[in-house]
C-alpha cells in the first residue's frame, strides 16, 4: 500500500508487509533523490515490547526508520476481528509516543444500503479517538484519517465525487467535534480503487488531502502517473 498526501513534507509514504521493511529501508536510505519518500507498516501490536509471540511493536520498526502506521483497515476489522477497543489501544499507545497514524474509517455496502454508514464513521473515529486526555498534548498533525469504502476497496469502482466530497465534509465535522480546543484538525485522504485513471478528479476534491492506493501501488507506472 502507499500514500499520496498533499501538502504534508512526506509526499509519498510506503506502507509493504513487514518483511519487506529492511530491503525497502536501505533503498530509500541509500538513494538520494527519495527525499520526499518516507515508510511505515501495514499493522502494528497494541503492545509494546515484550512476551507477545508473533507480534511485531512499533520499538521494533524504529529500526528500520517507520515514521507511519496503518490502525483498523477494514480487513483487519473484518477478516482478522480487531474490536473498537483494539484499534483505540493501538491508536493511544502510538500517539502519546509522538507517532503518525493513518487511521481508516469506513461502511460496509451493507451499512450504506441501510443508511447508517455515517453512524458507522462517526463510531468509528469516537472510539478511536474520542477517549484522547485533552492534557496529553497529541499532535492533531500526527493524524491522518482514510475514508475508505469497503465495498469499493478492490472493486475498481471508487466512490462517487459527491460522495466523497459528502463524507469527507461529514469526517471533518467530527473531527471538529473530538478536537475542539485544537487549532488544527488531521488530515482526512480517500483510499477505494485509486488508479491512474481517477486519482487527479478524486485528489482535485475540496476536503481531500492525499489518497491511499491499494493495488495500483504495485504497478509502478500506474503509482508513477497518480
Amino acid at each position: 500500500k502507499a500514500l499520496k498526501l498533499k501538502s504534508i513534507p512526506h509526499s509519498v509514504v510506503i506502507l509493504p508487509p513487514y518483511v519487506y521493511l529492511p530491503i525497502l529501508a536501505e533503498q530509500v536510505t541509500s538513494a538520494k533523490n527519495l527525499r520526499n519518500l518516507s515508510i511505515g507498516v501495514q499493522n502494528v501490536s497494541a503492545f509494546s515490547d515484550g512476551a507477545y509471540t508473533g507480534e511485531v511493536s512499533f520499538e521494533m520498526c524504529k529500526d528500520f526508520r517507520s515514521k507511519y502506521f496503518l490502525v483498523g483497515h477494514s480487513e483487519r476489522r473484518k477478516i482478522l476481528s480487531e474490536s473498537d477497543l483494539l484499534i483505540a489501544n493501538k491508536v493511544s499507545r502510538l500517539l502519546h509516543h509522538n507517532k503518525k497514524i493513518v487511521l481508516c474509517v469506513g461502511e460496509t455496502l451493507a451499512e450504506r444500503n441501510k443508511k447508517i454508514d455515517k453512524r458507522v464513521i462517526s463510531k468509528q473515529l469516537t472510539s478511536a479517538l474520542g477517549n484522547l486526555s485533552p492534557k496529553s498534548k497529541i499532535k492533531t498533525s500526527n493524524i491522518i484519517v482514510a475514508y475508505e469504502p469497503i465495498w469499493a476497496i478492490g472493486s475498481g469502482k471508487s466512490a462517487s465525487c459527491e460522495d466523497i466530497y459528502n463524507t469527507h465534509a461529514y469526517i471533518k465535522k467530527q473531527l471538529n467535534m473530538i478536537f475542539r480546543s485544537c487549532k488544527s484538525l488531521p488530515k482526512i485522504i480517500y483510499g477505494g480503487s485509486v488508479n491512474n485513471t481517477n486519482s487527479k478528479e478524486i485528489l482535485s476534491i475540496d476536503g481531500v488531502d492525499g489518497a491511499l492506493v491499494g493495488g495500483a501501488s504495485l504497478n509502478a507506472k500506474k503509482f508513477i502517473e497518480i
